[in-house]
């Protein structure tokens, strides 16, 4: 959970319970209940969205993990091929292979 979510449902919850303790208090301030529990719904709300996210981080570091991984594999083929042909062919035939550089 990024931490200004946590800070805020933090102060909100303080504040939710804060009023429910001192409901007289709250009401003369002009608090009324259905905003204290429309608060306590955003909570949860930014609570689950926040929960969707931690995973759709943690997803998303497994695929580029894999994305990683998948890279290397790739790449060292490529050389092994690359070296298979340099060492067999003469720079002249590079091109034909689709290797443009040259030694």
């Amino acid at each position: 959970m990024y931490q200004i979510f946590k800070d805020q449902l933090e102060k909100s919850k303080l504040i939710i319970s804060g009023v429910k303790r001192n409901q007289r208090l709250g009401r003369e301030a002009g608090v009324e209940e259905s905003v204290l529990q429309k608060m306590e719904e955003d909570c949860k709300r930014l609570e689950a969205i926040s929960a969707e996210i931690d995973k759709l981080h943690e997803e998303l570091r497994k695929k580029s993990e894999e994305a990683h991984s998948a890279l290397n594999t790739l790449k060292s083929r490529t050389q092994t091929v690359k070296k298979a042909i340099k060492s067999n062919y003469d720079q002249t035939w590079w091109t034909k292979f689709g290797i443009p550089d040259r030694r």
